[in-house]
């Protein structure tokens, strides 16, 4: 019992971490002896979570008709660091070898002959099946449009493969070529109508679907196969509110850094479709050591793919009912002035890099095709924390990847490498201004040593910084400034402080004064380790 109540404790201090500083008295100390959190706590079983499902269309006309951009709020399921630990929504993985890179979530391997067609559907923007391999795991497939042979098939595993090395929970996808008749369709196939009736399935109609998935050279067709994620499948989880029926929920979605900064992820990626609906929730384990894991999937969307067609240059520029603000602008233009992106040309003969580029695209006012709660609320303190995750892909992860699209024109693989690159230098560029971008935060030699990410990155120069330094109060949050003292030096009063103790400092961007970063350490024997860090912004 003790230890389950240590453990709740804890778990409401991290849940009240980002707003701590504001309200000292809800936790009597600001900093922890265990801080800053690595892992978050899970304590309740969550073995009797129900199946939830979201209505696409309500989804979209609610979030649409109620659109507005609310007041900040700070960002909650962060450590004292600023950072997102992990937990069943995200994972901070190291620095993955090209091989991970490569690799992904992908550990079973893609299907293994033969398959076996157990149910399809007509509903949805592309038609698909279920099929199970060999060795009896179910896949979900799916295929590219005639018009854009590879280009909504890579989207899916790219997408996935560069989510996964951001940190995030995502299926196994698998570029799959087969011929039809290694197509084989169960006695009990089904198909489910657009109405949402199944009817028992026959080869013709599996036929018919094939027959639109555009063919290889050697007579093979390629289609993508996602493996079926493991546990008891519960339905998608929303962008904002938190699941009654697990107890280890405890932060409304909408808050979360992890959710709130994804946003920048998925503008580089040109992920539009960020929706609710692509998402999933699931039971691994049972009992008590019942925890519900949450994925994101369906990246078919993604880069210059529309999963059916080309994406329309409008997406990711405009939601799907403009606000009243681009209506307002078109009604002043009357349509005459086109708007940067309205001018875009795109490589006619790359079809399955469908329409993707870097003309007209801006981090900071990129918009998913309709408003997401998340989004909506992310500060630039998300966003910085989003955009550090793109800048940490070098050029040479990003190839590795894009060759996971498996394109049979090599001009492809350089097309898409060479916007992603681009993209990525405009997301480090835009976000890293509106905070100041240092990390990496230590005292050597009686000095504060730092790294300034946006010279790391080459995408904004060196600033100069004031350094106010202070001694701090754990029990209180009281700061005492040193006064006298605007250098990287600790100063001699605070360089002597007794073990346990706290000091910290604050720099401001001597130009851009709103930028300010502020760092606290804790006395560890000789060192010093950093404990808190805080940034400002507009």
């Amino acid at each position: 019992m003790v230890r389950l109540q240590q453990c709740v404790r804890k778990t409401l201090s991290f849940v009240l971490v980002g707003v701590a500083c504001q309200v000292p008295a809800v936790i009597a100390q600001q900093y922890r002896p265990d801080d800053p959190i690595q892992k978050v706590p899970e304590v309740g079983s969550a073995q009797k979570a129900g199946v939830q499902s979201i209505n696409a269309m309500y989804d979209f006309m609610y979030h649409s008709a109620k659109y507005k951009t609310p007041p900040a709020t700070p960002s909650l399921g962060v450590n004292t660091l600023g950072e997102v630990p992990d937990s069943s929504w995200f994972t901070n993985r190291p620095p993955l070898t090209t091989e991970e890179l490569r690799k992904g979530a992908r550990v079973h391997g893609g299907p293994q002959p033969p398959f076996t067609v157990i149910a399809a559907k007509t509903e949805g923007v592309t038609p698909g099946f279920r099929i199970k391999d060999g060795r009896g795991l179910t896949y979900f497939i799916k295929v590219d449009p005639p018009t854009n042979p590879e280009m909504a098939t890579s989207a899916d595993v790219m997408g996935a493969l560069f989510l996964y090395a951001a940190g995030y929970n995502v299926p196994e996808n698998y570029i799959l070529l087969a011929h039809r008749e290694d197509f084989r369709l169960s006695e009990k196939a089904t198909i489910t109508a657009l109405s949402g009736k199944k009817h028992p399935m026959n080869r013709s109609q599996l036929e018919k679907i094939l027959d639109v998935v555009p063919g290889e050279s050697d007579g093979r067709i390629r289609l993508m196969a996602s493996l079926s994620m493991s546990g008891r499948i519960i339905g998608p989880f929303r962008y904002e509110f938190v699941r009654g029926d697990d107890p280890n929920d405890l932060i409304p979605h909408d808050r979360r850094r992890d959710l709130r900064g994804l946003e920048v992820l998925f503008a580089w990626l040109n992920h539009t479709d960020a929706k609710g609906d692509n998402s999933l929730d699931s039971v691994d384990g049972k009992g008590s050591d019942a925890r519900i894991v949450h994925h994101l999937l369906d990246f078919g969307d993604s880069f210059g793919s529309d999963s059916d067609i080309a994406k329309d240059p409008r997406h990711g520029q405009e939601f799907w009912l403009p606000t009243s603000r681009e209506q307002a602008n078109r009604a002043i233009t009357l349509g005459f002035v086109p708007a940067s992106w309205e001018k875009a040309k795109y490589p006619q003969h790359l079809t399955a890099a469908g329409n993707f580029t870097t003309t007209g695209f801006d981090p900071l006012t990129w918009k998913p095709n309709y408003p997401n709660p998340a989004f909506l609320e992310m500060t630039p303190q998300d966003a910085y924390w989003g955009a550090k995750r793109v800048m940490s892909f070098s050029n040479e992860d990003i190839r590795a990847i894009a060759e996971q699209g498996q394109f049979s024109n090599p001009a492809v693989t350089d097309y898409l490498t060479k916007v992603l690159i681009a993209r990525r230098d405009l997301v480090g560029k835009a976000w890293f201004s509106q905070v100041a971008p240092l990390e990496d935060f230590v005292v050597a030699d009686g000095k504060l040593r730092f790294t300034d990410l946006g010279q790391k990155y080459g995408v904004l120069s060196a600033s100069i910084y004031n350094y106010s330094w202070f001694s701090f109060d754990n029990q209180s949050g009281r700061k005492s400034p040193v006064a006298g003292v605007s250098s990287d030096a600790v100063p001699a009063a605070l360089a002597s402080s007794n073990e346990g103790s706290f000091i910290g400092c604050t720099l401001t961007d001597t130009k851009q004064t709103h930028r300010t970063v502020t760092v606290v350490f804790r006395r560890n024997g000789d060192q010093w380790k950093p404990v808190g860090i805080e940034r400002t912004s507009l």
